[in-house]
């Protein structure tokens, strides 16, 4: 069974079916592999994209995190570790190749320190002039965690975009809970400012 991640339109599966896969696979079952590929494919290239911000290099990047999973999957000691340990491996490969680079497109869908909603840009197909304010606005966004000091912004994407709890966030950047939840919110904080200088406008 799957379950929809509709932020980023792939399908996750439910974790005792990751489970079964992920013990399969480490056995050589390929189709088993190819299962955890087709759920997490989206999620890798997403995470990768917003810190690369080149869909090229993100497809290249993906492809080889997989491939690497594929080598190193039997080395995981516990599969409910699965998805941090998935995203510290594109993670590497991100800095490794492309650790000057930073993003300029992002979902305007941030999250305040509540985990709700801060602000949400719905798909503006009205006037020009309503459009075009989507989009700067959209540009404020992206400007901002832009301009998030790099440990900032990694830690934010994943928790904002990916979703992945303060825990598996700690475990995927190899730092310490309290270290993570605090770099999260003034993340947040300063991204929430930007926004709202240019709402006063």
């Amino acid at each position: 069974m799957k379950k929809r991640d509709s932020k980023n339109g792939s399908a996750c599966a439910d974790p005792d079916v990751l489970g079964q896969w992920i013990r399969k696979a480490k056995k050589g079952d390929i189709d088993s592999y190819k299962k955890i590929y087709d759920a997490y494919a989206r999620k890798v290239l997403n995470f990768i994209y917003r810190m690369v911000n080149s869909i090229d290099e993100a497809e290249d990047l993906t492809q080889t995190t997989f491939l690497a999973v594929f080598q190193k999957l039997g080395t995981l000691k516990n599969n409910k570790k699965f998805e941090p340990w998935l995203f510290r491996i594109a993670r590497n490969f991100v800095y490794q190749m492309y650790r000057n680079r930073s993003a300029s497109t992002i979902s305007a869908d941030i999250l305040d320190q509540n985990g709700q909603p801060l602000t949400q840009i719905p798909d503006a197909r009205k006037s020009p002039d309503e459009s075009f304010q989507v989009k700067e606005l959209e540009q404020i966004v992206a400007d901002a965690i832009k301009s998030l000091p790099e440990k900032y912004r990694e830690v934010f994407v994943l928790s904002a975009l990916q979703r992945l709890s303060y825990q598996q966030i700690a475990e995927t950047v190899a730092r310490s809970l309290p270290s993570v939840k605090t770099d999260i919110h003034r993340a947040r904080l300063e991204v929430r400012k930007r926004v709202k200088e240019y709402l006063k406008v």
